[in-house]
């Protein structure tokens, strides 16, 4: 929960002695809303996401974050409750939780409470802390915990919310990190924002004080003239930029793999010599990669994870079996250089790299695709009504109000587009693609099928050096080893394509709807740094967006661990998104209708759907596919809307598929709900 939510009312942080801090915290129950499903209800709050393992009662949860002095270690936490109220006395059947699975893949987990769990006569949860976690963030220190703060009674169906909280923690002290002026500057904009205390903090612009090795470049000796380019316009902008190669790294650092010896000379440039940035140039062919195993809910997978090269504390393999970056192996996460890969094999490919990244950031072409964005939203999860609109609506709030953004949204019961591709291919500053993944591309879930794919990459973009920024939550996109993926393929096309992506090179995953998932968060939360807080590079706007979700890291290979590990930046990690000037420099207020629910409906349940706004009225509607409208109301604020499947006499509608409108003024939102017998 950020410190701007509405449910927190308060939060002190009181440091009372070395070693000790104390915080109290307030949730205020006005700020509750609850969501009528078939197979239960759901609780919802500002700044919370909901948890519970398969079978538990989904309850929401949210971190507090403490950021520590350096070298603090030892950190324990302990939690005391000031004060409870009830919020419903019995009779509240809380909706189970069900198994969640990486984005779009398999049926739905059955949503079947544990029997040992639902004939509770004590509260649910055990503990409001459920889990927690400490890092350090190029030396200092992040304690962060999860709190549920409810206790549920099964039995008898009460609900009461513990509204005030006594957090304390305590730690044992440290030796501070002989870190440089400008690693620190960089550390403190992203503890910052995790903190939400940003005012506090200096921003984290060039050029950077201290260190004679700030912009590192690892390449191939065969590549060291290509990136010459790149390193010299670094030095154009304030950077000390030193060029290593790999031949000369693997020969003079220890370790017990090439990977490790990588590792350890970027930890000895990042303590010795003052490095921020890290580009590791070049694929697997040419420069180490770190292969890990990740399991999330009976799904495995092995891939490349670049964050080992950039999160230095530790070894990553902490239990000592030779399998690095497991849950058990004291991982922290945070990481503390802002590290980018470039997918090339080849010169010709490097060069087209380079030449990207320098237009880009030196000579981009004037015109409208530098205000111009392309949302693409496929139905994930078509029996929960998961539709990626609601995450990328959530971007779109991100971007500057005078953008033209173009939104490619995928309703219900299914039906891709292929009229995004000549709007990307006429120049696009910032590109989302919210679907099913595979290594050669990402899509929508019914014809046609392809929404961005290794072949339109290559094939069919020529938007020359219009060529702007990628990201997705979908699985596999971005794995690289052993095959061209959709990821090289639109960064390698020497006519267009992109010149930054950020793929996932395992899986993307959902979260416990309406929340959304780890991955979609990244997603927003990067274009949320970039253009709310102007994030001065796009390497550090990526890490911070990382950084926000470590603290809902519930242990062990949960979703949110293996979204970490395999969301990948394959940039220019000192790339600069470029500023455009507009109209307005005010945000665009949100508008937004979610997915109805339940969907299919039965003829005798009511429909709900949550209609969002900052301010005036809207006008909601039901329409048949004929056209004929049946229902409308107004509602002056945002809220939950309830339609009981009549029209306006208060007959009930036949069977069939219905239009759910939400309008105001010329915006306009629509979704497809079935009715069935």
């Amino acid at each position: 929960m950020t410190r701007t939510a509405a449910a927190l009312a308060l939060a002190l942080s009181l440091p009372l002695a070395a070693g000790t801090m104390v915080r109290e915290v307030m949730y205020d129950p006005l700020d509750l809303d609850f969501l009528q499903t078939r197979g239960g209800t759901v609780v919802e709050a500002p700044g919370f996401e909901q948890r519970g393992a398969p079978g538990t009662p989904l309850l929401p949860a949210a971190p507090e974050v403490f950021l520590l002095p350096e070298g603090a270690h030892g950190v324990s936490f302990g939690l005391e409750v000031l004060e409870r109220t009830e919020i419903a006395g019995g009779g509240l059947s809380l909706l189970p939780s069900a198994e969640l699975r990486p984005i779009g893949h398999g049926h739905p987990g059955a949503r079947i409470g544990d029997p040992d769990i639902y004939s509770l006569a004590t509260p649910w949860p055990e503990a409001p802390l459920i889990s927690s976690h400490t890092g350090s963030l190029s030396g200092i220190t992040v304690a962060s915990c999860l709190v549920q703060p409810w206790e549920y009674i099964p039995a008898t169906g009460s609900l009461t919310l513990l509204n005030r909280l006594r957090i304390t923690v305590t730690w044992e002290d440290g030796p501070s990190s002989p870190l440089m002026p400008g690693q620190r500057d960089m550390a403190l904009a992203r503890t910052g924002r995790l903190s939400g205390e940003t005012a506090r903090f200096p921003q984290a612009g060039l050029p950077l004080q201290g260190g004679d090795s700030q912009y590192l470049i690892i390449c191939d000796s065969a590549y060291s003239g290509i990136m010459e380019q790149l390193a010299l316009f670094h030095v154009s902008r304030g950077l000390t930029v030193e060029t290593a190669t790999v031949q000369g790294i693997l020969s003079a650092f220890p370790g017990r793999d090439d990977a490790e010896r990588l590792r350890n000379f970027i930890r000895d440039r990042y303590i010795n010599r003052g490095t921020v940035f890290v580009l590791l140039a070049g694929d697997e062919s040419l420069v180490p990669v770190r292969m890990v195993y990740l399991y999330c809910e009976g799904y495995a997978d092995t891939a490349p994870v670049d964050l080992y090269f950039a999160d230095l504390d530790g070894t990553w393999d902490g239990n000592g079996d030779g399998d690095y970056g497991q849950p058990d192996d004291s991982l922290d996460l945070y990481a503390d250089v802002l590290l980018g890969r470039g997918l090339f094999s080849t010169p010709e490919g490097a060069q087209v790299f380079v030449d990207k990244c320098l237009t880009y950031q030196s000579s981009p072409p004037q015109g409208d695709w530098r205000s111009t964005a392309v949302l693409c939203g496929a139905v994930l999860f078509e029996e929960t009504g998961y539709t990626a609109d609601r995450g990328c609506d959530s971007i779109a709030v991100e971007l500057p109000s005078y953008w033209q953004v173009h939104r490619f949204y995928e309703e219900l019961p299914g039906g891709g587009f292929i009229e995004h591709i000549p709007v990307i291919d006429g120049g696009t500053a910032w590109n989302h693609y919210a679907g099913h993944g595979s290594n050669t591309g990402i899509w929508w879930s019914a014809e046609p099928l392809a929404m961005m794919t290794s072949w339109i990459a290559t094939d069919s973009l020529r938007n020359g050096d219009m060529s702007g920024i990628h990201t997705s939550i979908a699985c596999h996109p971005g794995n690289y080893i052993g095959h061209a993926s959709c990821a090289e393929a639109l960064l390698q096309n020497p006519l267009g394509g992109g010149t930054a992506v950020m793929f996932n090179v395992s899986y993307g995953w959902e979260g416990y709807w309406p929340s959304l998932g780890a991955s979609e968060w990244m997603c927003i939360d990067l274009a949320r740094e970039v253009f709310r807080h102007h994030a001065p590079s796009l390497g550090l706007a990526f890490s911070t967006a990382k950084d926000l979700r470590i603290p809902f890291m519930e242990g062990g290979y949960d979703r949110t661990f293996q979204s970490l590990l395999s969301f990948s930046a394959f940039m220019d990690p000192a790339l600069r998104v470029m500023r455009t000037a507009g109209v307005s420099p005010v945000p665009p207020a949100p508008f937004t209708l979610s997915a109805p629910w339940p969907n299919p409906a039965q003829r005798d349940a009511p429909v709900a759907f949550m209609v969002g706004f900052e301010e005036g009225s809207a006008e909601v509607s039901v329409h048949d596919m004929a056209g004929r409208l049946l229902w409308e109301t107004t509602i002056g604020s945002p809220g939950r809307v309830g339609w009981s499947g009549t029209d306006d006499s208060g007959r009930r509608v036949p069977a069939g598929v219905y239009l759910v409108t939400a309008r105001r003024g010329d915006l306009v939102r629509g979704r497809l709900v079935t009715v069935l017998d």
